[in-house]
């Protein structure tokens, strides 16, 4: 709503900024507090002269209360002060990019994107009009049997999530339209037959997506051609060019018009190709526009790959193809109208019809409109300006073409009187008419995913002034329509405004203070005169009485004006030491006497230099600010802070304790530790909030396009929702890392056993695999005591990292593994060369540090869908499925919007199970609400086994995504790995065991269904 710059006419200032209400104030107070006493109320009194001075005091401090938030807030260099939680629009009010519309302003933005359309498949229909599965492999669910299959049944998956994108490429100015490999070229050879701009050759070759990139650039150089050899078709003619290593392209060249100068004969073009330097400037320029057309494509691949949605996925990224379309009719035209004028704003209007640009605006022109600011802000953060919504949803694809809406345009152009004798005609590759859309006349079908082009060259535009017919000069219609272009096209914009920046202020000084006492009458002797120097040691103890007395409200009111000039660092993430903010008056004359001293050091003045309530107790804890006061108010100002952005972390601080089993006690986790977790969600809630959405890049890539393996593991490329959790629940280090540690060796007893004599006693082992493909295991020996293996996996861990502490022995045709008498491998292997190497693995795990076990993996099923592979290759497995009928629809589709979050059980609070159904509930709150999510909590000896073959499926699916032919069978091995070890997670429960009733009490370790398991942990 916009402000109305008004006086009011009745104005009555603050409460505090009021003194004759004050007094008035005050008055009353002492009236109802001193009546029996005290009557003498007139304005000489002392106490009046008392009242009258805080009274005015306090009016200055109102006054600076009321300084605007930015003036308050700004440095005496005009920035805001240091950590604040202020995002500007751009960074607050953007989201990683959600809808259709999202992703093709994302696309367009890019530089040399004309247009970009993004298709589900089952949009799409066959031959025999049924939907068209969305996954590249048609997957279809076998009901009976319980399974997935390739094979056809009756059941189809539809899996959902996945896109088809079309590009439209910029006409460029160079090189034409970028989504073809058109070269159009005109010969100084035949300028002594033909005039200069009377035609043009225009050479059809392939498009960047099926060009020989390593042919183009051999031809380029004249020395590599063989021959060039043209054979008449028709009209146009066939070039074959071959290279000095045999091999050939075949293409067509035809002309843009019959020139009117002559006629262009086979001879005049074999004669012009065969001059090999000519030839090779052609293909020269050829390959300078295939190249960029696939730099523009490959920077499309990386931007979506880099904004993906959660659970969804890009199959193929490519250009549109066209379909030229040329126009001809008739057209009556005022006798004053400019002809070539005319019939370039019919091309215009034509151009803009078949395929209509999207326009970028400043945000000042949105500003002007009174487009709201959350509005223009909404959606994906753009490098070139803003895009309308409305004007890129009418931007869609033509499917037909209606002759009406093209006449209707045509009609409002200045100066057409009447359109007549209206056809169309569609051409093909090669440069003649398609059979069945030639000389339409109300409309024409579009192929579908195709883009319709206008013909200039083939189009035949006849103007009529009185009846007497004009040809308009095509050279210069072709320049007005550049010109028209120009002027009228809103391409990307750069170096403009496009972020509001937080506001800033003036400094004010809020910080000195003007003791009240000065403002007291000169007789009182405490103003900045004091007391004369003959003032007897009597009038002296009273001055200081008075003082004394006095100084209780200045340290108030100082105290206050310093509250003031410090509240940013309340509402800031900045690390503080308090909360409440104090100053020493130690420049009022004769003070020094009043303070309380401690030796040579004044204690108010030792409490308020050395503030700190978080140590031990200390002066300012005792004047000021304990610290069970100072964790709660600066937990209440985080809370605000966390409260603008609707962010709570009240359950988190419930649930966040830790458990000592030794003591059978909870304690409570620091506070320090909470406030840590709250001011890191703030500092980077503007990412966790944005990219709340956003999946991790799963092919992440260099400037050059190849894959930028450093981004694979080891890094903070991670989805939006894992970053999020991580900071809504303390987890510190959200990165992808081996959260398994192989010195994590667990200790199990299974239950008491009764030996042959009678007796019970326990087995207690530890174990631990050694390699995720072979199965093999390392199992100690049993102890009968858990101390006893505990004891053992110390030495394990000593011993383990040196090779030479291990030896191979055979087991019939195989080999075992052993480490003294500690571990014994339970698998063999095939040869010892394969147990050395084994040995070797395992002692370099051994060295190698832990990594902080406390974080997640979540892994997006759709990206495990299957991909097509080459007859004979193996195909890809299935994921496993339980039908049950097939009678809940919701069951037959692992793939779409499914995702598994993985944990390890052990560290800190994760193996906590009120902590635990806070994490589920709170991760399943936040992702998007059409994922459906598994959670499994592992032992530290699945992790293991788990994340090997995850970070072997991640490093082959990004060399997958570059590319497809060569590692389709890599990829394929480790998706099967990765299919075959989500079947085996399962999750770990606490230590419980069966009671009686009155046992049930509070604190005992109680079977909770579905949450415990009797006995121990599970590890195997």
């Amino acid at each position: 709503m916009e402000e109305l710059a008004t006086i009011p006419k009745n104005t009555q200032r603050p409460l505090s900024q009021d003194y004759e209400r004050l007094r008035e104030a005050g008055l009353k107070h002492i009236e109802a507090l001193g009546h029996a006493l005290w009557t003498d109320y007139n304005a000489h009194d002392p106490g009046i002269t008392i009242l009258e001075a805080l009274c005015y005091a306090m009016t200055e401090g109102g006054y600076r209360n009321g300084f605007v938030m930015r003036d308050l807030l700004t440095k005496s260099d005009g920035k805001t002060v240091d950590d604040q939680v202020f995002f500007t629009a751009k960074k607050i009010l953007t989201n990683n990019p959600l809808t259709i519309n999202d992703y093709r302003k994302l696309l367009i933005d890019i530089e040399g994107v004309h247009n970009a359309w993004l298709f589900a498949e089952s949009a799409l229909k066959n031959e025999q009009g049924i939907p068209v599965p969305v996954n590249e492999v048609p997957i279809y669910a076998n009901c009976k049997n319980d399974v997935l299959q390739y094979e056809p049944t009756p059941v189809t998956l539809f899996l959902s999530g996945l896109y088809r994108v079309l590009l439209d490429l910029d006409n460029d100015t160079v090189y034409g339209d970028l989504n073809n490999g058109e070269v159009i070229f005109e010969n100084p050879a035949l300028l002594g037959k033909f005039a200069r701009g009377d035609f043009w050759f225009d050479a059809e070759l392939p498009a960047w997506k099926s060009a020989d990139f390593e042919f183009a650039t051999k031809a380029k150089d004249k020395n590599n051609i063989a021959s060039t050899t043209v054979v008449d078709n028709a009209g146009t003619w066939v070039v074959t060019t071959v290279l000095t290593d045999s091999t050939s392209v075949t293409f067509t060249i035809s002309l843009s018009k019959k020139p009117s100068s002559g006629t262009v004969t086979t001879a005049d073009v074999q004669t012009m190709l065969t001059d090999s330097d000519y030839v090779a400037s052609l293909f020269n320029f050829y390959l300078e526009k295939i190249t960029k057309s696939q730099f523009i494509v490959h920077t499309a691949i990386r931007t979506l790959h880099e904004h993906r949605n959660l659970c969804e996925d890009f199959m193929s990224v490519t250009t549109v193809d066209d379909e030229e379309i040329a126009f001809c009719f008739d057209v009556d035209v005022k006798p004053s109208a400019d002809i070539e004028k005319v019939q370039a704003e019919m091309f215009y209007a034509i151009e803009n019809y078949l395929n209509p640009s999207v326009d970028f605006y400043s945000l000042k022109e949105l500003l002007e409109k009174k487009i709201p600011v959350d509005e223009i802000f909404e959606g994906v953060v753009l490098q070139h300006g803003f895009i309308n919504s409305t004007q890129l949803e009418a931007t869609q694809l033509r499917s037909v073409i209606h002759t009406s809406d093209i006449i209707n345009l045509l009609m409002d152009i200045d100066g057409v009187i009447a359109i007549r004798n209206f056809v169309m005609t569609k051409y093909g590759n090669d440069g003649k008419p398609v059979p069945g859309f030639i000389g339409l006349k109300w409309c024409m079908n579009v192929t579908a995913l195709h883009k319709p082009v206008l013909s200039t060259a083939r189009s035949k535009i006849l103007l009529f002034k009185n009846q007497f017919p004009f040809i308009a000069r095509y050279d210069e219609v072709h320049d007005t329509v550049s010109m028209l272009h120009a002027q009228r096209s809103r391409a990307k914009l750069n170096g403009l405004q496009d972020d509001l920046p937080v506001p800033t202020g003036a400094k004010r000084n809020t910080e000195s203070y003007w003791p009240v006492q000065y403002d007291f009458p000169q007789t009182y002797g405490i103003n900045e005169a004091g007391l004369p120097a003959h003032a007897t040691p009597q009038r002296i103890a009273q001055q200081r009485q008075l003082k004394g007395y006095l100084m209780f409200f200045e340290q108030l009111l100082a105290d206050f004006i310093s509250q003031l000039t410090n509240a940013h660092k309340l509402f800031s993430t900045d690390t503080i030491t308090h909360t409440y903010y104090a100053q020493f008056l130690e420049d009022i004359k004769d003070i020094a006497p009043v303070y309380a001293m401690d030796g040579p050091v004044v204690k108010l003045k030792d409490a308020i230099v050395n503030a700190d309530a978080t140590v031990a107790k200390n002066r300012w804890q005792q004047l000021y600010e304990p610290r069970d006061l100072f964790e709660d108010r600066r937990g209440r100002f985080l809370d605000h802070l966390l409260a603008r952005f609707a962010e709570s972390f009240n359950d988190y601080a419930l649930l966040m304790y830790t458990i000592n089993y030794s003591e059978q006690t909870e304690e409570k986790i620091d506070f320090a530790e909470i406030a840590g977790a709250k001011i890191r969600t703030l500092k980077a809630y503007d990412d966790i909030s944005s990219n709340r959405g956003k999946a991790f890049n799963y092919f992440p890539q260099k400037n050059d396009f190849t894959v930028d393996v450093t981004r694979l593991w080891d890094t903070d490329n991670v989805s939006g929702l894992e970053k999020r959790i991580s900071f809504l629940t303390g987890i510190k280090d959200f990165t992808r890392r081996f959260l398994y540690c192989i010195k994590n060796i667990e200790v199990i007893c299974t239950e008491k056993t009764i030996t042959e004599n009678g007796e019970s006693k326990l087995r207690c082992f530890h174990s631990f695999s050694l390699t995720t493909l072979t199965g093999v295991r390392l199992v100690s020996k049993d102890y009968e005591q858990k101390s006893d293996a505990e004891d053992a996996v110390k030495k394990v861990i000593e011993t383990g990292s040196e090779t030479s502490n291990y030896s191979i022995q055979p087991a019939g045709a195989n080999f075992i593994i052993v480490l003294g008498d500690l571990l014994t491998s339970e698998g063999t292997f095939s040869s010892a060369l394969a147990a050395q190497q084994a040995i070797d693995a395992l002692a370099q795990e051994m060295k190698t540090p832990c990594n902080d076990p406390v974080g997640l993996h979540l892994i997006e099923h759709i990206l495990l869908r299957p991909r097509p592979v080459t007859p004979p290759a193996k195909t890809f497995d299935l994921m496993q499925v339980c039908l049950d009928g097939c009678d809940c629809p919701c069951e037959l589709d692992p793939y779409t919007f499914r995702a598994s979050v993985v944990l390890p059980y052990w560290p800190q609070h994760f193996d906590n199970m009120a902590f635990r159904a806070y994490f589920e509930n709170k991760i399943r709150e936040e992702a998007p609400a059409h994922v459906q999510l598994r959670i499994c909590w592992l032992n530290n000896d699945l992790l293991r086994e788990f994340e090997i073959r995850y970070k072997k499926w991640i490093e082959m699916l990004a060399a997958y995504a570059f590319d497809k032919e060569t590692t389709v069978d890599a990829f394929r091995e480790a998706n099967d790995n990765m299919l075959d070890i989500l079947t085996h997670l399962h999750s770990e429960y606490p230590l419980a065991t069966l009671h009686d009733c009155d046992e049930s009490k509070e604190g005992s370790n109680t079977v909770v269904l579905g949450k415990t398991v009797l006995g121990t942990f599970k590890n195997l």
